[in-house]
């Protein structure tokens, strides 16, 4: 259970007083700036990794949380986040690009993103914060 938390709340940044999800989503740029990784398939498979790390402290975790979906749980945020990183290499001018479009979305939950929501428990939590990535995805694929 401790090792999920951990994870669930990425090493304790969803404890942040202010805008944890935001702390967390810049966090995930800078990690994803300085580790090097020129291979697309070991980005993506670290990706995956991240995936499945947030799927399990969430569902794990979640029980120790009095809300639905707690503030304090920022491993979603990770996840988004680096889903448009996957696709940025030595660009740190599209990192923050990215970065403020997956906010936007992911504060505002236009369209589907809002309604995503809705689903139950873990994939309610990472399941707006996919979309907010993909989208944010492929506008910067578009510009690149």
């Amino acid at each position: 259970m401790r090792l999920a938390k951990l994870i669930a709340t990425f090493f304790y940044l969803g404890k942040v007083p202010i805008l944890p999800g935001t702390v967390a989503s810049f966090a995930t740029l800078i990690i994803w700036h300085f580790i090097s990784l020129d291979s697309f398939l070991i980005r993506l498979v670290v990706l995956l990794l991240i995936i499945l790390c947030g799927f399990i402290s969430i569902k794990v975790s979640l029980p120790l949380f009095q809300e639905k979906d707690p503030q304090e749980i920022v491993v979603d945020e990770v996840v988004g986040m680096s889903i448009p990183l996957l696709f940025i290499l030595d660009s740190f001018f599209l990192s923050i690009i990215s970065f403020i479009l997956f906010r936007i979305l992911d504060i505002f939950k236009p369209s589907i993103v809002y309604y995503s929501q809705s689903l139950n428990a873990e994939y309610g939590i990472l399941m707006d914060d996919i979309l907010s990535g993909i989208i944010t995805a492929l506008i910067i694929i578009n510009y690149l």
